[in-house]
């Protein structure tokens, strides 16, 4: 891993989670108070309490699994469409 990318600096009014190679999430919440301290908090916890509900993990799979499948389909008609069908004699 490139030595820059080992350093992750946030103010007192920023958050993050971090999830390194072994992946074990760090999480880091500000310290500052405020509305948008308070906004990143919350933000931070629902992230955590979203990941340790299964239900939710599932639907959020197939959510990005049908994305994937339209996204997929979108190119495919896409490529189709370059193509101009012409008619040949029918024997």
């Amino acid at each position: 891993m490139a030595k820059d990318k080992e350093i992750i600096e946030l103010t007192s009014k920023e958050g993050s989670i971090v999830i390194r190679e072994n992946g074990v999430p760090e999480i880091y919440a500000p310290i500052d108070s405020g509305d948008s301290c308070d906004s990143v908090r919350f933000t931070l916890a629902f992230i955590l309490y979203a990941v340790e509900q299964d239900e939710w993990v599932e639907e959020f799979s197939d959510f990005v699994n049908s994305i994937d499948k339209k996204v997929r389909g979108a190119d495919a008609e896409e490529r189709r469409t370059k193509f101009k069908v012409i008619d040949g004699d029918k024997e």
